[in-house]
């Protein structure tokens, strides 16, 4: 787990799981304009589905979770609109990411089609194996950054201690992890009194970030040493110069401070609750940022399976096949078809072992229900395509050959 993947100077932070998403959808990008110059497509139009995919895979993968958890995270937050829009720590589902996209790019196409012939049926399936291939690279950021962890990965021997032995490949995510802190809200493992705090917004029992934990002095520190130090200024121009502008300057700089302080990470806030603690090294002073760093680093989640990397390895194999049909299809519209079909089939055997979703559908996970309405939907559309359609789609025509 590794979720920032670079400090900038400045103190600005590049998110592994943004460096992903990025990479996957730049390569993928390249790879789908390489297909349309294959079969002498439209690459420019490639480019605009792309971006329109991008924006509207974000919009719908991140309406999608928020919908998906509405109750549970967004709708006791002191600021809702804020909560819903933050999406630096993640929250993306990729099947509303999937749906949102597809959607924007037959509507994109369809108004294309009015001006100028375009084929949507040879579009989306230059497109398909991208999809998939980018995927993979999200599920790569998924894993750097803790979330879609999988249930627990022991065999059925225990050690010294009789504690499970992990299988081989299982892994073990750090303290305050999503696998570890869900672990720990099951009573599947135990922290100490120090590291456990309450939220602002909540009454329920938390644990400390340990992103706060590991966050530079500076960073930790420097809003409030700047609120302390513009106060002491302040208090000295009252005692020089009441009433004047630099009061009323200081006085406006003190009330940005303190907005500022406020709206820090809630992490620092927990860190300082954190300090009340006496120290175990020393009783009779509190305890220290380095202490709590020390004893975080003691504590791992339990193994489980690293379901992140079964999705990579599965969305590279699904890509590659779906490039191999691509070049050998007869029939335009056939991929995007089988991205239905074959997509959700692993899909449902993974939400099997991943224990971050519950089970809120009708026994299913809300991917899994999902997965299986694409399979019917999948399977309607491949006989309508049959059944309906010519196999080479009308709209089909080859570029002008640029002079």
């Amino acid at each position: 787990m590794h979720p920032e993947l670079i400090t900038l100077p400045g103190g600005f932070t590049i998110k592994t799981y943004g460096f992903c998403l990025m990479v996957g959808f730049l390569t993928a990008v390249w790879f789908a304009m390489k297909r349309a110059q294959r079969v002498k497509a439209d690459p420019d139009v490639v480019l605009d589905l792309a971006f329109i995919s991008l924006i509207f895979g974000v919009a719908g993968a991140r309406v999608f979770y928020v919908v998906h958890y509405w109750k549970s995270t967004f709708a006791h937050a002191p600021n809702k609109l804020m909560a819903v829009l933050d999406i630096t720590q993640g929250g993306l589902e990729f099947l509303g990411g999937f749906l949102g996209a597809l959607i924007a790019s037959i509507v994109y196409c369809s108004l294309k089609k009015k001006e100028n012939r375009i084929s949507i049926r040879m579009y989306l399936d230059i497109l398909a194996p991208s999809l998939m291939w980018g995927l993979a690279f999200g599920r790569l950021g998924c894993f750097f950054n803790g979330c879609c962890f999988g249930g627990l990965c022991v065999t059925d021997q225990h050690d010294h201690n009789q504690k499970p032995i992990p299988k081989a490949w299982a892994v073990e995510f750090p303290f305050s992890s999503p696998a570890h802190f869900r672990q720990w809200e099951d009573r599947m493992v135990t922290v100490p009194a120090e590291l456990i705090t309450t939220t602002p917004d909540s009454v329920l029992p938390a644990l400390v970030s340990k992103t706060a934990i590991d966050m530079p002095v500076e960073k930790r520190q420097g809003p409030l040493r700047e609120y302390h130090e513009l106060e002491k200024m302040l208090k000295v121009e009252i005692a020089r110069s009441p009433g004047s502008k630099e009061v009323r300057r200081l006085e406006a700089r003190v009330a940005s401070a303190k907005k500022s302080l406020s709206e820090q990470d809630m992490g620092v806030g927990q860190i300082r609750l954190a300090q009340l603690y006496p120290s175990r090294v020393q009783p009779d002073r509190k305890t220290s940022v380095t202490e709590l760093a020390e004893l975080a680093n003691q504590y791992y989640s339990l193994p489980v399976h690293p379901t992140q990397l079964y999705s990579v390895i599965n969305a590279f194999l699904l890509s590659g096949v779906l490039t191999a049909l691509f070049y050998v299809r007869k029939r335009h519209g056939i991929v995007i078809g089988m991205v239905f079909v074959l997509y959700p089939v692993p899909r449902i055997l993974l939400e099997m072992i991943r224990a971050d979703n519950p089970l809120d559908v009708v026994g299913l996970t809300i991917s899994q229900f999902v997965s299986l309405s694409m399979i019917v939907v999948g399977i309607a559309y491949i006989a309508w395509l049959y059944k309906y359609l010519p196999e080479r789609s009308l709209y089909a025509v080859a570029r002008p050959a640029q002079t």
